[in-house]
Formats: C-alpha cells, sequence, structure tokens
C-alpha cells in the first residue's frame, strides 16, 4: 500500500501598505512592512512602493485574508509599541435608544420564563426554506424568496453559505439539537436578518420565539406575543389577522399589523408550526412560534 502525505504548499496573498497603515493607524514603509513580515516567519516580494505579494506557510492555516496577515504584523510590531489616540470629537456616552427598547422586550421574555439564545446570522437555504416547507420558486410573505437572500462569497461551509431573513429556522435548529433535554422548552433570540425591501437588501432586528412541549398551542402563543405588544403599545396601534404560511399549520397562525395614521405595516407572525416542518427537523413534540421585526415595530411606535 503506497502512504501519502499532504502537499505541503505555500499561498499567496497580495497586501497593500495603505491598507496595513489604515487598519493599524500607522505611517510605515514597504520596507518596514516586509521586515515586520520576516519576524512572523512569512516572506513576502516587494512588487512596488505600496504592493507587496505574502508568502503564507503551509502550516499557517489560521490565516484566511489579509487582515490576519495584518494582525501578524502588529503582533510582529508590538501592542505595547501603539500610541492611543483620544477621539478629537468629544460626546457624553449614552445607551442606544434602539438597544434601550431591546433590552426592555429581552427583559419581558425573561419575564415570561424564556431563555435566551444566539446563533450565527449565517446559515443555509435548506434551512431556511426547504426544512420550512416553504416553495422556493415563489415569494412567500413575510419571508420572501429563496433567490432574495444575501448568498456570502467564498463561503468556508455550504453549512453557512447564506445570511438569513429571519430567525425562525435557527430556533427550530437549535431545539433539534435539544431533544434530549426536558419540555417545555422556551427559547428566544433577539438578532440581526438581511431582508430585501423594495429591491434593496436593508438590515432588521427581530426577536423570535419558540415553544416545545407536548401542549403548547395556539392561544399560549398568542398570550406571548400579547404580552410583548401590549408592553409597548397601546391595543389600538396593532392588528392582528389570519395568516396563510406554509411552515404553520392551516387556520392556526395569525400575522401582526402595527398601524400609523398613513400605513400598515407587516410586522410579524405566530402560530403552529406544521407537522412536516417539525418532522424535516426530527422534533416530536408540538411547537408554537412567533416572529416581530424590531425595527419595524420602533418605527411605528
Amino acid at each position: 500500500m503506497k502512504n501519502t502525505s499532504q502537499i505541503m504548499q505555500t499561498r499567496a496573498v497580495d497586501l497593500t501598505v495603505s491598507y496595513v497603515n489604515k487598519m493599524l493607524g500607522m505611517k510605515f514603509i514597504t520596507d518596514e512592512v516586509q521586515n515586520l513580515l520576516i519576524k512572523t516567519g512569512m516572506e513576502s516580494k516587494i512588487i512596488n512602493t505600496n504592493r507587496l505579494k505574502v508568502y503564507i506557510p503551509p502550516y499557517r492555516t489560521d490565516i484566511l485574508h489579509a487582515m490576519d496577515v495584518v494582525e501578524d504584523i502588529a503582533i510582529a510590531y508590538g501592542y505595547e509599541n501603539f500610541i492611543p489616540e483620544i477621539p478629537k470629537i468629544f460626546t457624553i456616552g449614552q445607551k442606544d435608544k434602539f438597544q434601550v427598547f431591546c433590552d426592555k422586550i429581552r427583559n419581558i421574555m425573561l419575564g415570561l420564563n424564556f431563555q435566551e439564545s444566539m446563533s450565527l446570522i449565517l446559515t443555509n437555504r435548506e434551512n431556511l426554506f426547504k426544512r420550512m416547507n416553504i416553495n422556493i420558486e415563489a415569494e412567500n410573505e413575510n419571508v420572501g424568496d429563496a433567490q432574495d437572500v444575501v448568498e456570502t462569497e467564498n463561503a468556508l461551509s455550504a453549512e453557512h453559505n447564506v445570511v438569513r431573513n429571519y430567525l425562525l429556522p435557527s430556533l427550530i435548529s437549535f431545539l433539534k439539537k435539544n431533544k434530549t433535554r426536558g419540555y417545555p422548552q422556551k427559547i428566544f433570540e433577539i438578532g440581526q436578518a438581511i431582508e430585501k425591501i423594495n429591491g434593496k437588501f436593508q438590515e432588521a432586528v427581530k426577536i423570535s420565539g419558540v415553544i416545545a412541549g407536548t401542549k403548547t398551542n395556539f392561544s399560549e402563543i398568542k398570550a406571548v406575543v400579547e404580552g410583548i405588544l401590549f408592553c409597548l403599545t397601546d391595543s389600538s396601534n396593532v392588528k392582528v389577522l389570519e395568516f396563510n404560511q406554509c411552515f404553520f399549520i392551516d387556520g392556526r397562525a395569525a400575522k401582526i399589523l402595527t398601524l400609523t395614521r398613513e400605513t400598515e405595516t407587516d410586522t410579524g407572525f405566530f402560530g403552529e408550526i406544521s407537522p412536516i416542518v417539525a418532522e424535516n427537523f426530527a422534533i416530536e413534540v408540538p411547537v408554537t412560534a412567533f416572529e416581530i421585526n424590531l425595527t419595524d415595530l420602533y418605527s411605528n411606535i
């Protein structure tokens, strides 16, 4: 039997001195950058006064981007040699008002006996659409089109190659990974999503919550949503309508509209998760869920 070993090859990364100086706040010249690279164990070739080609050793698998090379340059220079600068603009620090709003909702959820989770903003189309029983060929209200998600360039994993446009699949995946834990499970997340609105991608902060257990139903998740909304706004500013979505059971879901003098805005939804979706995620108990766009809600109350 022939024994083979991994081919050990260097990789080349283009690096500009202007990029190094911008990231580190320094005024290095090309020769200085080259000398610092030698300290890190990396060889380089000067192309011109602003550009070098850096050769990454095969054992430095942690270097994926030019920024990783800049980090090594900073270490070689010595963090103790950087001179701190006081910002030229003086301001009085305070919490962002939207963050205060999110913290209030977070406290409401903790008071409702939910536990907070945090998941990656990166996911994949299978979780976002296929496992959620969403037709990827059609546009779907409140969750968009499968073609309308931001795809990452040079993704390192097929599991994390698009940016989520809603949070719910992340929470259902969380339930799948915690099937061995006791029920009921009440989980929520406040996180970012990127959605396409009027032809443009926009960032939004959303809250999503799920309840998994043998006794959970539409009334329970409705009470949770009402608890959130009525702590934040008057009931006259909110309208709840029937909602048909393929990841919910027909007739067991609703959508949330927030009302202003001029408009009605789709702000979220809640209901009982379809058994098809539960089966796709290998979950064996009923699941109810909700999701609210906090960016829209904050703007409309």
